[in-house]
């Protein structure tokens, strides 16, 4: 067997359906470049809101940290070059189909979701991933699958939902497929981040990373 190949995707419409391609664009499905490409979650600052047209370019939005309760935020894009493509149905909603992940080929396990620090892989320091007090010291991103079938909206999630968790390591960590080897098929998520009133003001780039087993 040979290493799968995997590709990042993300649906740039306003539709909530499946992938219908094996690895290239389809319909409103994008690809993501993990090399180049940035997911950018932002708004709700300054300017208020961003605009959600198709293709967007120029600044971001500031996001102000939250002075009464924890601010979901609201918008997130994928930043390529000058432009940023806005992905509608990520975040603390009701959607299935915002995020996948398509494997060509056999992973013999399956595909975790992950976050750190830097591409190093290898420490979990920044505050965003630690937490707060006020977050119960559990990460600020918060992912679940929504793979196999629709998971307990309510209409959010949270880290202790089946399927979900609040990304840190492999300590805290959302298999894509819940099975033991996955081929030839999209896995799917959602995600997003949750601000807490204690936290400082920062700016991070966490990495989020794929890990699987292949032979």
């Amino acid at each position: 067997m040979a290493e799968p190949t995997l590709t990042f995707l993300y649906n740039h419409g306003s539709s909530d359906t499946p992938y219908s391609g094996t690895g290239e664009e389809a319909g409103d499905w994008k690809i993501m470049n993990p090399s180049l490409d940035t997911v950018v979650f932002t708004g709700g600052g300054i300017l208020g809101l961003l605009p959600t047209p198709t293709c967007a370019s120029g600044t971001r939005d500031a996001t102000i940290r939250p002075s009464v309760t924890s601010y979901v935020i609201p918008q997130t894009y994928i930043e390529s070059g000058a432009t940023m493509y806005n992905i509608p149905l990520v975040g603390n909603t009701q959607y299935r189909y915002p995020l996948a992940v398509y494997v060509n080929g056999t992973c013999t396990s399956d595909v975790y979701l992950e976050a750190w620090d830097s591409n190093s892989f290898s420490t979990t320091d920044l505050e965003i991933l630690t937490g707060t007090s006020n977050s119960g010291n559990n990460s600020f991103i918060n992912a679940i699958r929504t793979t196999l079938v629709e998971p307990p909206w309510h209409p959010g999630w949270s880290g202790s939902d089946t399927g979900a968790a609040y990304l840190r390591g492999v300590e805290h960590r959302v298999a894509l497929n819940n099975t033991s080897t996955v081929s030839n098929k999209a896995v799917y998520y959602n995600i997003y981040v949750r601000l807490q009133t204690d936290c400082s003001t920062f700016h991070a780039m966490p990495v989020l990373a794929l890990r699987y087993l292949y032979t």
